[in-house]
């Protein structure tokens, strides 16, 4: 599998496959499902935790536990509870009903794929924001598409 080459469809697919997810936590979390098996699978599907190392940069993290090098510091981003990481309240339990993104560009490197984007959500209580990101998917030995870089900011506001 290491002699696959990232395509724009490839590129297209796995953002959207990212978007779906936020919202399918949020659906678990508001059904009274499982979340957090629920988020440890997107994490373990979609990100390079298990075999790789991520460079993670969540958009109200700060501090000292602004990066998220680990599973677990991702794991209290998207959903809280981690007396470890006392400030995270769960991002992605809103729920955030609609996500997309838009502006999107990208380069294209071999089994790499670093892209920059504006990623839009809209939660049930029809509140909208949008961030920025940059994010770089790789192509790992078992032919699945993970994240090894997720960057996230809030527009700057002059």
């Amino acid at each position: 599998m290491a002699n696959m080459n990232f395509t724009e469809q490839m590129v297209i697919d796995t953002l959207q496959r990212w978007c779906d997810n936020v919202v399918r936590i949020g659906e678990v979390h508001s059904q009274g499902g499982d979340v957090r098996t629920a988020t440890e699978q997107v994490l373990t599907d979609n990100y390079d935790y298990d075999k790789g190392k991520v460079l993670f940069k969540p958009t109200l993290a700060f501090g000292p536990q602004t990066f998220r090098p680990t599973k677990e510091g991702a794991l209290a981003y998207f959903i809280g509870g981690n007396s470890n990481y006392p400030d995270d309240k769960g991002f992605k339990l809103k729920p955030w009903v609609k996500v997309w993104y838009n502006k999107l560009d990208y380069v294209l490197h071999g089994d790499i794929a670093i892209l920059q984007c504006n990623v839009h959500l809209v939660g049930q209580d029809d509140s909208h924001i949008f961030v920025n990101k940059s994010f770089v998917f790789r192509i790992c030995d078992d032919g699945k598409i993970r994240i090894v870089l997720h960057q996230s900011s809030l527009p700057y506001q002059p």
